[in-house]
């Protein structure tokens, strides 16, 4: 059921997208909503199985960070009053995400197959 959720919600982002990312600030509102989807994944962790379940889903989202950061990276850097106000429009989700991260996170040291797929999904990021 969870596989099945993750495949629609990632089939409506990319088409939502229309296979690209058309301003920065998109791309920052693209990457902030994927940040939260892994962390939905790392709530339904609660032994070794669903951590390595958890594993393959966090993959796939670090891969789905890679093609945003690639979209973004051919856009012109905002200035950096353009970036604060960016900023500032996605505070909530922000908020949000530290939230609700911060009871998740444990579970990246509990299980080392989390936190291998954690980093290398926030090295797609760069």
């Amino acid at each position: 059921m969870r596989q099945l959720l993750m495949l629609i919600t990632s089939g409506l982002m990319i088409s939502a997208c229309g296979g690209g990312i058309d301003s920065y600030e998109e791309g920052i509102e693209a990457q902030a909503d994927v940040m939260l989807e892994m962390i939905d994944v790392l709530e339904g962790v609660d032994d070794e199985s669903s951590a390595e379940e958890a594993a393959g889903d966090i993959e796939e989202l670090g891969n789905r960070l890679a093609e945003i950061s690639g979209h973004m990276r051919e856009l012109p850097r905002p200035d950096a009053s353009e970036m604060q106000d960016i900023m500032r429009k996605q505070q909530a989700k922000m908020q949000a995400f530290q939230q609700d991260s911060a009871a998740q996170m444990v579970k990246l040291m509990q299980y080392p197959v989390l936190t291998e797929a954690w980093m290398q999904a926030m090295e797609n990021m760069l």
